[in-house]
């Protein structure tokens, strides 16, 4: 019998806005101080964004182990599908910016 928690799409959404929401807090506390983004530059915070972003990414791990553990499949699949989408865009990031 399928969980109803046993979803892609679910796994898809969890993989998203977990890292984006450490991505969120990590540039809020790197950067409240509006003095350092006038005295090291915009410049630098956008080629900085990148990294933070990429190692937000590790906070896939969290749900990635619970719906492994709990065996959801259909969920890891789509955490695993949001880490490699997230991945991409960090290397077309590193590319462009």
């Amino acid at each position: 019998m399928q969980n109803k928690y046993d979803k892609l799409s679910l796994g898809f959404i969890a993989g998203l806005l977990l890292p984006l929401i450490v991505f969120a807090v990590a540039m809020y506390f790197q950067y409240t101080n509006s003095f350092q983004i006038r005295y090291l530059g915009f410049e630098y915070l956008i080629s900085f964004t990148p990294k933070i972003l990429s190692l937000s990414i590790c906070s896939n791990l969290l749900p990635f182990y619970v719906f492994l553990q709990t065996n959801r499949m259909n969920g890891v699949k789509g955490v695993l599908a949001a880490t490699f989408s997230l991945a991409l865009f960090v290397f077309i990031l590193f590319i462009f910016v």
